[in-house]
């Protein structure tokens, strides 16, 4: 595939994946793709993010936290690595995003998840898997 396709692929998928959530909506009696989920029977840290995305989609703020209160955290850190692909490719020499700084938005992102996990896990507010 040639790095034009390629490229306009990246910039084509959130339109395409947002407009899938908005037409289509997981719901909580479809099947469970987990892996996680399907071996411990409990939901993992990211359960319930694409139900959440599904409604924040469709412009339902409410249901979105309640499915996972990080789908706001999550979505904005997706919009902003998409806008900065697109931004960095229409100027030529642009310097990537570094390492240090991509490493730290990951694992943040990760002890987020877990941390947020852990309290639902608590509250028994973890979404049905």
């Amino acid at each position: 595939m040639t790095t034009v396709w390629r490229t306009r692929l990246i910039l084509a998928a959130p339109f395409l994946g947002m407009l899938a959530l908005a037409v289509y909506s997981p719901t909580d009696d479809g099947p469970t793709i987990c892996p996680f989920a399907l071996i411990t029977g409990s939901a993992c840290p990211g359960c319930g993010m694409t139900r959440a995305v599904g409604y924040l989609a469709r412009g339902d703020l409410g249901m979105a936290l309640k499915y996972h209160p990080l789908a706001l955290l999550v979505a904005a850190q997706a919009m902003a690595g998409w806008t900065w692909f697109a931004v960095r490719g229409r100027r030529a020499g642009a310097a990537p995003i570094s390492n240090r700084i991509t490493s730290a938005i990951l694992v943040g992102t990760a002890v987020s998840l877990v941390v947020v996990w852990l309290l639902r896990m608590a509250a028994g507010t973890l979404p049905p898997v």
